[in-house]
């Protein structure tokens, strides 16, 4: 059986404490809408997650599907906030962004020096700028168009093995984390 995500990442710097005050707003919102509750049933084969789905979590979703009301205490289907920068990345899902500009794929400075500049990026903080080849637009890799590519930042929101969310719901968990923000979708 195969897993999935869907993670909301804010890619601009935060100190700590802006960080916290984030992740409590994040958390909040998601409260207030009963989309997340306490897990009562955290495990590591059943629940690792420290929040599950709530009964609100319906309208979180796009659409919810046939076996939503079994999705509510199916295993592994939680909801976890990160405070913490890291690497998120879409693991099967990998695919270079494109272009915002001409939707060329990524430049072969992207493909070609991966390892590196992602280790940098996560090293020093600094988010690396990619120029098209196609048509010389240039900016954040962040900033490339594309759920299937890796990103880093601080803080985060990860649904695991969810139905996809609305776009109101991605709307405002983006406005929740602030500044400029970007979707990883993985599948594992």
């Amino acid at each position: 059986m195969s897993e999935h995500s869907l993670t909301v990442i804010r890619l601009e710097n935060a100190s700590s404490a802006e960080r916290e005050e984030i992740i409590v707003g994040v958390r909040d919102l998601l409260l207030a809408r009963a989309v997340i509750l306490p897990n009562d049933r955290r495990g590591a084969l059943w629940q690792p997650s420290e929040w599950k789905p709530g009964p609100g979590a319906r309208r979180a979703v796009v659409e919810p599907v046939d076996w939503f009301d079994a999705f509510l205490d199916t295993a592994n289907n939680g909801v976890d906030i990160y405070g913490d920068r890291d690497v998120y990345h879409p693991v099967e899902n990998d695919e270079a962004p494109r272009c915002p500009h001409c939707a060329a794929s990524a430049p072969t400075a992207y493909t070609d020096s991966y390892g590196d500049w992602l280790q940098e990026w996560f090293a020093d903080g600094r988010e690396p700028v990619f120029a098209c080849d196609r048509c010389g637009w240039s900016g954040l890799v962040g900033d490339w168009t594309g759920q299937f590519s890796v990103l880093i930042g601080a803080p985060a929101v990860t649904f695991r093995n969810w139905p996809p969310l609305s776009p109101a719901m991605t709307t405002d968990i983006r406005a929740a984390l602030g500044g400029r923000t970007g979707i990883v979708a993985s599948h594992w």
